[in-house]
């Protein structure tokens, strides 16, 4: 529960499902686009992994988490074009939207916690903004160690913790300008708000790497963006 907001599954999805059609504009919005070069950021950071850097070049396999609209999945085609990427969603609407985007690429619509797929059938797998959404988050990062080939490569992007002297700047325009334009440009503040306020619960950098480390993640490594106000961790399996 975030301030009266359920994480549970239904709530979440019924969220997605109903800001799918603003999400793409809202995000360039809030974000002022950088949401896009970040994320571009993130997968050059994915490249420099040195164990894997050689099969990059190659054919291999890419699992995108809470895909949504296929952002991170679209930039992952264009940095590795030979790659068969796949992006999973439980948003029928956002995934409707995704696969207009990127026809190129497969789109399934089932559930991070229980994935459908085989013990170690991927080379890389990412998630971005998604994490601290989801109800059972161990669940999901013990399913995403499972399907990952040894040595594979995991990144996560979401939201992140900024010392208290940025807090002060960043909280106001998180907790009221994001709601806002929510208002304005969605027409309901609702899902914003729980945007807003979903990072509350979600653990901070630090905390996060000795959740991956207990999973059993290792090389564990963080980037922070606008102050730490992002948050960018890769590690292997």
């Amino acid at each position: 529960m975030v301030n009266g907001y359920s994480k549970e599954p239904e709530f979440i999805k019924k969220l997605f499902n109903s800001i799918s059609s603003d999400y793409d504009k809202l995000n360039d919005i809030m974000s002022f686009g950088l949401h896009r070069r970040i994320k571009r950021d993130v997968i050059k950071v994915v490249r420099g992994q040195e164990s894997k850097r050689a099969s990059f070049d190659q054919q291999f396999f890419c699992l995108d988490l809470c895909c949504g609209t296929g952002d991170l999945a679209g930039i992952l085609k264009k940095e590795f074009p030979k790659a068969k990427i796949i992006g999973i969603d439980f948003s029928p609407e956002m995934l409707k939207i995704a696969c207009k985007k990127h026809p190129d690429i497969e789109f399934i619509e089932t559930d991070c916690t229980n994935l459908p797929f085989e013990n170690e059938s991927f080379d890389l797998c990412t998630i971005s903004f998604g994490l601290r959404n989801i109800e059972d988050m161990d669940k999901a990062l013990k399913e995403i160690y499972r399907v990952l080939k040894k040595g594979g490569v995991f990144a996560n992007l979401d939201l992140g913790k900024p010392n208290k002297f940025f807090n002060f700047f960043l909280k106001p325009y998180i907790y009221f300008w994001i709601v806002l334009m929510g208002k304005v440009f969605h027409g309901d503040k609702t899902p914003y708000k729980y945007l807003a306020q979903s990072n509350e619960t979600f653990p901070a950098q630090d905390e996060l790497v000795e959740i991956y480390k207990k999973i059993g993640f290792s090389n564990i490594k963080t980037k922070t963006y606008l102050f730490g106000q992002l948050a960018a961790q890769t590690m292997t399996t």
